[in-house]
């Protein structure tokens, strides 16, 4: 909780009672408080410094920039002289924002964006370019930075705020990135049960029409066996006969449990949302087949 002045500021503005502000970015110490106004209260939390990476070959240059992000306390500095150290800090260390400049000696700041490219890293960018170099700015933003910036025109005040604002776009488009996936794999997911549903379906109707057959075959059989045999014989073939329906009886209870099954998936998953284990469900189903049903001998 913070002091009365500053709960009292929060809570002058025109805010609901269960507002959550979470943007009144101040500093504390080493780390980034943000205040957030909850329940009435004004309270304080506290977030890890972001990592940047500096990659430019004018060290008084990057020395003030990383003098002044670090001693704000929200940002923790690291930097790299020319474009190959560059892509080795980049390798090594988990960055949060780069911050790149375009003349970088043997390697220009445009190859680095294409080599971040080629690796498949997202990292954020805000290209550094100087005046007359508004195509390099152009050709920065087509190969994936967040923003440019005029070196000669960069206000230090204004820096983190550039920094802050990039930053939050690359979550944001991660946060959308995520949402998109989840809802691709959630859409393969109802196709698969669809799919199962209907595939076992399909196969049921074929597997009853066969089954059917043989019972009437049966049937068939057992009645011939009685008028054109002698007792014993017709006994023997009887009996197999009654064997071979007992087997399409317990094939039919297979594939019974196949469609309870399906219908079990499909509604479990319609509903909700949830992946489910089809070996442990069929598993699971002709337990309990096998408890209510007895199959004749």
């Amino acid at each position: 909780m913070f002091p009365n002045k500053l709960r009292e500021f929060f809570l002058s503005q025109s805010y609901p009672s269960s507002a959550i502000l979470s943007k009144k970015i101040l500093t504390k110490g080493a780390n980034t408080c943000n205040f957030i106004l909850k329940d009435g209260g004004v309270f304080c939390t506290m977030k890890k410094p972001l990592t940047i990476l500096i990659i430019d070959d004018d060290l008084a240059f990057i020395n003030l920039l990383s003098f002044d992000l670090s001693s704000s306390g929200n940002y923790t500095v690291i930097t790299a002289s020319s474009g190959e150290q560059g892509i080795e800090m980049l390798k090594s260390e988990p960055i949060d924002v780069v911050l790149l400049d375009y003349h970088l000696g043997t390697m220009t700041g445009l190859q680095v964006l294409e080599w971040l490219n080629e690796q498949k890293m997202e990292t954020p960018v805000i290209m550094l370019t100087a005046a007359g170099t508004e195509e390099v700015a152009v050709n920065a933003m087509k190969l994936g930075a967040y923003d440019y910036a005029r070196k000669e025109r960069l206000e230090l005040d204004h820096l983190p705020i550039l920094i802050n604002g990039v930053y939050e776009r690359y979550m944001f488009r991660k946060e959308r990135q995520q949402r998109e996936l989840e809802k691709l794999e959630e859409e393969k997911q109802k196709a698969a049960v669809q799919m199962f549903q209907t595939t076992v379906r399909t196969i049921a109707h074929h597997v009853n029409n066969a089954l059917a057959v043989i019972m009437l075959r049966s049937s068939s059989f057992e009645r011939n066996a009685r008028r054109n045999f002698d007792p014993n014989t017709a006994n023997n073939i009887i009996s197999l006969v009654n064997e071979l329906k007992n087997q399409a009886s317990i094939i039919e209870a297979v594939v019974r449990s196949l469609v309870e099954l399906s219908n079990v998936v499909y509604t479990k998953y319609t509903s909700d949302q949830t992946i489910i284990d089809i070996r442990k469900e069929l598993e699971t189903n002709l337990e309990k087949m096998k408890e209510r049903q007895t199959v004749p001998v």
